[in-house]
């Protein structure tokens, strides 16, 4: 089982990996690239990292920092590696057991799969597979090699994944099948838990809810509808925000992903820069309220916040239409010209 990507993208992907693989891996040429992508993913939009104010802005502003080429990153996001840095500063039992590591395609084609597992490429992200009952055929196979070959690092140029080694981990299948909440990802702002994602339905029907430290929703969505659900570990609150506090301390920010497995709390990753910085925040005054916790990690997140920015901005909205005075003609527009 592969959890579905579509074909045009998987095309891009490939594209990327072999066009962008052509550059050189230096700070110019990766934050050219990193600006390309953002256009070509976000409709010819042309992001302002002099004045960044939206989330993508300020997370691109640090994916082009010094802090992202920092050796500690590239360590957390080896998914194998991150898990020696789990344990050293939470203790054994938070992470998922690790069963192998193939590092070449001749291994992939003659390893006898334990089953149930799980595999994942440790230098990229987004790809899994899952073996219940059998071993992988031919064109699974063939996947994993492809996986082995590839470089995320090339097509999306984010730069802690540069020097990772190519290698696929096999780990065990947690919680005993796939269940209903696909996991929780913590957003954490200088050592700061800020907001909680939850994940549904990841394999069908994927939807998204966020929500802030006491477990109330949040009217925010990002690339998938809200399923709009009670927050499903209230329980377990206190000890999730208390790992995500200790793992990012010393990031500006990072987001600390969890699987919840029984009355196990595990760590699956960390992830500097998510969706590559590409995707907003909804409302548009949601996005721009997070974007603040990057200058602003005291910021109190709550419902009522999002609530009084999104209706500052509707009545903002309101005396540019109706209220505002028509420039005075032979005037260029100096000031906000970029428009409503």
């Amino acid at each position: 089982m592969t959890p579905k990507r579509k074909q045009s993208w998987l095309l891009l992907e490939w594209i990327g990996t072999i066009i962008f693989g052509l550059f050189p891996d230096t700070r110019f040429f990766n934050d050219k690239l990193s600006r390309v992508i953002f256009i070509f993913t976000n409709w010819f939009a042309i992001p302002d990292l002099k004045n960044p104010r939206h989330f993508n802005e300020k997370l691109m502003a640090l994916k082009n920092s010094e802090e992202a080429y920092a050796p500690l990153r590239t360590r957390v996001t080896d998914k194998e590696l991150v898990k020696d840095y789990v344990t050293e500063l939470i203790g054994p039992g938070h992470v998922v057991p690790t069963l192998a590591i193939l590092r070449t395609a001749a291994e992939v084609d003659t390893f006898a799969f334990p089953l149930p597992s799980v595999v994942k490429p440790t230098h990229s992200s987004q790809e899994v597979m899952i073996f219940r009952d059998r071993q992988p055929d031919a064109k699974q196979r063939g996947l994993l090699k492809y996986w082995l070959w590839k470089s995320y690092f090339a097509a999306n140029r984010e730069p802690n994944y540069s020097k990772l080694e190519k290698k696929l981990i096999v780990e065990e299948v947690i919680g005993g099948g796939l269940g209903v909440v696909e996991d929780v990802k913590v957003l954490c702002f200088n050592g700061k838990p800020k907001m909680i994602q939850v994940d549904y339905g990841r394999y069908d029907d994927h939807r998204r809810d966020y929500f802030d430290l006491t477990g109330a929703l949040l009217p925010v969505e990002m690339r998938k509808p809200a399923a709009r659900l009670p927050f499903p570990f209230p329980d377990k609150l206190p000890r999730i925000l208390d790992i995500a506090a200790r793992l990012s301390a010393g990031f500006s920010f990072i987001r600390v992903d969890f699987y919840i497995a029984g009355e196990a709390i595990l760590i699956g990753e960390l992830t500097s820069f998510p969706t590559n910085c590409t995707v907003p925040f909804k409302p548009e005054s949601a996005d721009l309220t997070i974007a603040r916790l990057f200058d602003e990690p005291d910021l109190e997140i709550t419902p009522q916040l999002f609530a009084a920015a999104d209706a500052g901005d509707a009545a903002a909205r309101v005396i540019s239409l109706k209220g505002a005075p028509a420039p005075a003609k032979g005037r260029l527009h100096e000031a906000g010209s970029g428009g409503v």
